[in-house]
């Protein structure tokens, strides 16, 4: 009956390991000792069973030296199956060392006339049974992890090329290895010292051309980039050229991740914005004396919000409530600002409030209870389709013109010191009700900015934001995996491109620049053609794009505008951007009605709501908004 060394108990595994250990070292003091030297010296008269019982002590006793003490410390616990001897390189050459110095010591000191030559011989002799114990305990090791674990060939095997054959790459090869799902084909590296050479028999590639071959010859090729340090400059282009050959591309997480341990080498991931698209470069902005200051963010389990907030939190403020009517985001925005708070030791004061923007009486008792300094109000209903619902168009237009406005009065009355409203691109000659509810938004902001009061209102405009549940991308990337289609709204629809981090980061050096009344603008850099994107993203996936429908490859679909949605966008009403000391952040004077104008208009909409007639709410914003047309 056949046993499997996996099924032996880890007593009996043990006691294999260390009579294997043992006979090694016989084996060496044998051939490389005073036993087989003995016998060729004398010219093969004494046999080596007779020299073997005279010095066998000489012997045993370092060969149990050495053996405790690799035992002692835990030579004996590594796991055949993942022995590296780099991680054991100390204990088993001290280990070594123990055995051939201790049998030179034994050697030598049973002779009472000893030579300088002689103990010279004994040295040397000491050194070579040190040396080729350690190969010994090492390659058997190797040997028997080939044995019992050999490396079984999965037919079904995803083909992977890495691209760097440096230290990450190599680490990365590390983890390759233990998984059977997983055969990688080539290392792949543009470096002259690395091209054309290997790592442990796999070829190191050095040009695009051998690339392209290996993609032909097994289709479900994959290019891992491993290379977490590299300029996104540098990546980005390293990805166009990998797009040309229709391969499918993955990366590890980036150096920034590593270091701060958020991410292993192993975690191989989806390419993310910045590896498709230009990334502008933002520096972080300080909170002048926020360590004093209390700050109120509307709308703080949202992206903006959210992001306001934690970023907020690098200039260590005194007090910062997040307000939200959504008790889930809520909680976990909070809870997120809690754990930074804690990681950077920070002393700051977080206390999240449950409420509605359109609730003065809670409002008023906030500003007055905790003696607000700064508002930044990211609260609104956005979602161009739902708010262009006729159910929905009232409600959005109550919260999004109405909130806003009681939310600005409660502060103009407490007397904070600046209140920065979030707008959108999409108020600037609005095709839609949300755009256009915005832009009335803007209109009242501008309006109270007039009066007499403390406050400084302003606004921070600008375009779509990605984050991981909202943007193309991972709807595009998760249309592909299922094999298409991709769905576009138009072929020639365009849109500007801009991060959370990014986006909210200008909001707040914004906001110091603000002395009231300004049009803030963010430049965003070129609009990007969706279904340029919606190609690369094919590319990059493997794949390619069918010319027609049941052909191969993924199809892409137009499926048409939604409503309210425009092909392409705008920051400008009228008028020019006026640069500020911020080559990222513009300004924009714009016209808004008078005072007594406003106050018409809130009525007429106070009148709409209260009547839930959303076709008086439409007319109202036609002809008050500039561009807005249904």
């Amino acid at each position: 009956m056949e046993i499997k060394a996996s099924n032996l108990s880890r007593k009996s595994k043990l006691l294999i390991v260390l009579v294997n250990d043992f006979l090694l070292a016989l084996i060496c003091w044998l051939v490389f000792g005073p036993p087989m030297a003995t016998y060729i010296a004398t010219e093969f008269s004494s046999g080596i069973l007779d020299i073997f019982l005279r010095e066998w002590l000489s012997f045993v006793l370092p060969a149990l030296a050495a053996i405790i003490f690799l035992y002692a410390c835990g030579f004996y616990k590594s796991i055949i199956k993942f022995f590296d001897s780099k991680d054991s390189i100390l204990i088993s050459l001290i280990g070594s060392i123990i055995f051939g110095g201790s049998w030179s010591v034994l050697y030598v000191y049973q002779f009472q006339i000893i030579s300088t030559s002689f103990l010279s011989i004994a040295l040397l002799q000491g050194i070579l049974l040190s040396a080729v114990f350690y190969a010994f305990l090492n390659v058997s090791r190797d040997i028997a992890k080939y044995l019992l674990y050999p490396q079984s060939i999965n037919k079904d095997a995803k083909h992977i090329v890495i691209y760097g054959a440096g230290s990450s790459g190599n680490e990365l090869f590390q983890a390759i290895l233990l998984d059977p799902s997983k055969q990688l084909l080539a290392f792949f590296d543009e470096s002259r010292n690395l091209r054309d050479r290997q790592i442990n028999n796999i070829p190191i590639l050095g040009s695009f051309s051998k690339l392209t071959k290996l993609k032909e010859q097994f289709p479900d090729l994959e290019v891992w980039l491993a290379m977490p340090s590299i300029q996104t400059e540098k990546r980005r282009e390293i990805i166009t050229k990998l797009e040309k050959i229709k391969v499918a591309v993955r990366t590890v997480p980036s150096f920034h991740e590593l270091i701060t341990n958020n991410k292993a080498m192993s975690d191989i991931q989806n390419l993310s914005l910045d590896d498709l698209l230009p990334r502008m470069r933002v520096e972080k902005g300080v909170i002048n004396n926020a360590k004093e200051k209390t700050f109120f963010i509307s709308g703080a389990g949202g992206s903006i919000g959210s992001e306001i907030a934690r970023q907020l939190l690098d200039s260590n403020p005194k007090f910062v409530i997040l307000f939200d009517i959504s008790e889930f985001n809520l909680f976990r925005v909070e809870r997120e600002c809690q754990a930074i708070i804690l990681s950077k030791g920070l002393n700051t004061l977080v206390l999240p409030i449950l409420g509605d923007i359109k609730d003065s009486r809670n409002l008023n008792f906030l500003f007055q209870h905790h003696k607000i300094n700064h508002v930044y109000h990211a609260a609104a209903y956005k979602h161009v389709p739902l708010v262009e619902d006729t159910n929905n168009i009232i409600t959005a237009s109550e919260n999004n013109i109405f909130g806003t406005l009681t939310l600005a009065t409660a502060a103009m009355q407490h007397e904070v010191e600046s209140f920065v409203m979030i707008s959108t691109d999409k108020a600037v000659r609005p095709t839609n009700v949300m755009g256009a509810s915005k832009r009335m938004a803007e209109m009242l902001i501008q309006s109270l900015n007039t009066q007499e009061s403390k406050t400084n209102f302003s606004m921070v405009r600008f375009g779509n934001v990605l984050n991981s549940s909202g943007s193309v991308i991972p709807l595009f990337i998760d249309q592909i995996a299922k094999g298409g289609p991709v769905t576009l709204t138009h072929k020639e629809v365009t849109r500007y491109f801009m991060t959370i981090p990014e986006a909210s980061n200008l909001v707040l050096q914004a906001s110091q620049m603000a002395d009231g009344g300004e049009v803030f603008i963010l430049d965003m850099g070129e609009q990007v053609k969706i279904y340029d994107l919606a190609k690369k993203l094919i590319h990059l996936s493997g794949q390619s794009v069918a010319s027609a429908s049941g052909r191969d490859g993924i199809e892409i679909i137009d499926v048409g505008l939604r409503p309210g949605e425009k092909m392409y966008e705008e920051l400008l009403i009228s008028g020019e951007e006026i640069a500020t000391e911020n080559p990222k952040i513009y300004k924009s004077i714009e016209q808004f009605p008078a005072l007594d104008t406003i106050d018409q208009i809130i009525k007429k909409i106070q009148s709409a709501i209260d009547n839930n007639d959303h076709q008086a709410m439409i007319n109202i914003l036609e002809t008050y908004v500039e561009g807005y047309k249904t």
